[in-house]
């Protein structure tokens, strides 16, 4: 099994209202969790797929930098704002790098983002281990 880039999500929390980050996130985007836990509201979306690649990140930034000034406000007290960048781990190659352009990284740190980097067991996203 090759290791394999999967998706990359977006995901923030905050313990206020977050719905107007998730109504401006709009169609281009899969809200995977949108959800209120007592006084803590968590979002998971996801732009990235295996068709594509890590690279297209670049899209939640786009669409975080496009905000309401509304919704910059309410962005800007997520208590976690995270790009998470999902691989499945493999046999073959030996290894396998993948590199985020340097604008993207800047783009990510001004938008008040981490990077984290979720790897997979193999097989979990196919038949194969």
């Amino acid at each position: 099994m090759k290791i394999s880039y999967v998706a990359t999500d977006l995901e923030f929390d905050s313990t206020s209202d977050i719905s107007l980050i998730v109504a401006e996130l709009g169609n281009n985007i899969s809200v995977n969790r949108n959800d209120r836990v007592g006084d803590a509201y968590y979002v998971t979306a996801g732009v990235g797929h295996c068709d594509t690649g890590a690279e297209e990140a670049v899209a939640f930034c786009s669409i975080l930098e496009n905000l309401s000034d509304r919704a910059k406000v309410s962005w800007r007290q997520c208590t976690r704002r995270v790009l998470d960048i999902a691989f499945a781990s493999g046999t073959e190659p030996k290894c396998e790098t993948y590199q985020l352009p340097e604008d993207l990284v800047r783009r990510v740190a001004d938008l008040g983002m981490s990077v984290a980097v979720t790897i997979y067991r193999a097989g979990f996203y196919s038949d194969a281990s």
